[in-house]
């Protein structure tokens, strides 16, 4: 296996590429939360796991966070979207075909977005996935541009379209993001299947919690990506 920085896409978006040791045409792109980033201990744990069991992955900074360029106060929904387009073109120029999206909090509302105007995602996992944007994302606790942005964004029309198959998981223990966000958004998909982990937290910090979190997720993209 191997792990190697690389840029990619016209903000110079700065990601890790995990390839596993036998070349694979699946492969998997994580999408990290607001204040997140690519190197956090739950990615690098993602990445490397899900590489061991033949997946190709790319683990990548967000405009304006990590390694990114750009600033954090000037990064929107609307610009998350389009960096997570650049990472599918990217896979697509490195031959991969069958791309899953994994995205945890603000990028699960990254992901559903994407995947209902891009038919490159063939399966998507979310974890601890916003429903109700502005219930979670106030006046007072965001920056710049982020606030005026997200009111242009529409989770349930979103999710509606989302036709690949969807993989939803939940902390019941989660404080930032109640469980109401998951039901609904269950509700608005097609092809779904939920899990809720018992205790476990918003950033699934334990790691039992997150171990199952991994597992269900590694299992959702063997059995809709490997062919």
């Amino acid at each position: 296996m191997s792990e190697n920085f690389v840029r990619f896409g016209k903000r110079h978006l700065a990601g890790v590429l995990h390839q596993p040791s036998k070349r694979s045409s699946a492969s998997v792109i994580t999408c990290h939360g607001l204040y997140s980033h690519k190197d956090s201990q739950k990615y690098v744990e993602i990445a490397r796991r899900f590489c061991e069991e033949g997946f190709v992955v790319l683990r990548f900074d967000f405009t304006g966070c990590g390694e990114s360029r750009g600033k954090f106060e000037d990064s929107t929904l609307s610009m998350r979207i389009n960096d997570l387009e650049s990472a599918l073109d990217f896979m697509e120029q490195q031959q991969h075909q069958e791309i899953g999206v994994m995205g945890s909090s603000l990028g699960g509302c990254t992901s559903i977005l994407t995947a209902s105007r891009d038919e490159r995602i063939k399966a998507l996992t979310t974890w601890a996935t916003p429903y109700y944007l502005k219930k979670i994302f106030s006046r007072e606790e965001t920056l710049g541009k982020f606030w005026e942005d997200i009111k242009i964004h529409d989770m349930a029309k979103a999710a509606g379209e989302v036709n690949q198959p969807t993989l939803i998981i939940h902390g019941s223990q989660d404080k930032l993001v109640p469980l109401s966000h998951t039901h609904a958004l269950y509700r608005e998909l097609k092809l779904k299947h939920l899990e809720i982990i018992e205790g476990a937290d918003h950033r699934f910090t334990n790691p039992t919690h997150r171990v199952k979190a991994i597992d269900f997720t590694l299992n959702w993209f063997k059995n809709n990506l490997l062919r």
